[in-house]
C-alpha cells in the first residue's frame, strides 16, 4: 500500500496547540498512522455534518479529516476534545 501525505490546516494546528503535552503525543503517533492506513479500525465516517468526512477518536480526543484517493492525501482539519470538537 502507497502511503499518503498528511496535510494539517491551520486551523488544526492551532488546536494541536492547545492540547496537554500527553494529549499531543498521542494526537501527533495517531496522525502519523494515516500515512500508512487512513481509514484505521477506530476511525468512523460522519453522516450529515459538513466538518469532515471522517473522525479518529483517540480516548476523549478526536480528529477530524478528509481523504482524497486521488491525490494520496489525508487532509486533517480539526483537533481537539470530544465536547468542543462538533460545535
Amino acid at each position: 500500500m502507497s502511503n499518503y501525505r498528511i496535510l494539517i490546516s491551520s486551523r488544526a494546528q492551532r488546536d494541536f496547540k492547545k492540547l496537554s503535552a500527553d494529549a499531543r503525543s498521542k494526537v501527533t503517533a495517531s496522525i502519523l498512522s494515516l500515512e500508512t492506513t487512513p481509514r484505521p479500525p477506530q476511525f468512523k465516517p460522519l453522516i450529515g455534518r459538513r466538518i469532515a468526512q471522517f473522525r479518529l477518536r483517540i480516548g476523549d480526543y478526536r480528529v477530524l479529516y478528509d481523504v482524497y484517493e486521488e491525490d494520496k492525501v489525508v487532509f486533517v482539519l480539526r483537533i481537539g476534545h470530544r465536547r468542543e470538537i462538533y460545535r
